[in-house]
């Protein structure tokens, strides 16, 4: 079973996953999405679902998990977020905090779009959990660089993955 959506969102929140854009003026242990990757993985895993995990460059991985419902599905789709933030330059709040005040979380990516990661993945769990018939098949996909050259998306793009639709985050 996976955290609430919250706990959910302050662990992605806390865990940097900054693009650099370019840029080589940024602290290497903010950069890229390992760590969220890292996280992503354990919780995917914990729903017993097949998975695949590869490099797109170095130190930046997309993760993909499928669904596959007990009837047969009436069309297939792709539930896809960006795991990578822009750089943290002047914020006033904690990036990596997330801190919870008035019932609103702050941090880098809170909105953009961790958020949605959060609630793709808790969706997601739940027809794991449900398998309802007549669902749609699902392809769970958390790609890398978005914010930047769109290396992970190319790389999704290139791997064969098919579907009717897709929503993405």
């Amino acid at each position: 079973m996976l955290p609430p959506i919250p706990t959910l969102l302050g662990e992605l929140v806390r865990r940097p996953s900054v693009n650099p854009m370019g840029r080589t003026d940024l602290a290497p242990e903010l950069l890229y999405e390992s760590r969220v990757t890292d996280y992503l993985e354990t919780q995917v895993k914990s729903l017993g679902v097949p998975y695949r995990r590869w490099t797109v460059a170095p130190g930046r991985d997309n993760l993909v998990a499928h669904f596959v419902p007990p009837t047969p599905a009436p069309f297939a789709v792709i539930w896809e977020a960006h795991q990578d933030t822009v750089p943290v330059d002047g914020m006033i709040v904690d990036p990596f905090g997330a801190t919870v005040s008035d019932g609103k979380l702050y941090g880098r990516g809170a909105c953009d779009v961790k958020a949605g990661i959060a609630c793709m993945l808790a969706a997601f769990g739940r027809l794991v959990a449900e398998k309802p018939p007549g669902s749609a098949a699902v392809t769970l996909a958390f790609t890398v660089d978005e914010e930047h050259t769109f290396l992970g998306i190319q790389s999704l793009v290139e791997s064969g993955i098919r579907a009717d639709c897709a929503v993405v985050a």
